[in-house]
């Protein structure tokens, strides 16, 4: 979840688990304009999918790296000219 780590430490948003072994993610909604708290959503959070999402992250992030690379090499190159 994006923001996951600022919104705990504003204690904005907490987790459960169930005796069943289900995991809950609790956050606190607000109204953007008045600054007042609205009611809160309670979403199902499954580790398999956090997984799955982490793992994409991650691809990305080396193929934006790598990409990155590219151009700063291109960049020295021509600044080498």
């Amino acid at each position: 979840m994006k923001d996951y780590k600022s919104m705990k430490s504003a204690s904005k948003t907490s987790i459960t688990k169930t005796n069943e072994g289900a995991y809950f993610l609790t956050t606190k909604n607000y109204d953007k304009k008045l600054g007042t708290e609205l009611s809160y959503t309670i979403d199902r959070v499954n580790i398999e999918s956090l997984d799955i999402h982490i793992s994409s992250l991650t691809s990305t992030i080396t193929s934006l790296t790598s990409e990155k690379a590219d151009y700063e090499q291109l960049k020295t190159d021509l600044e080498a000219l």
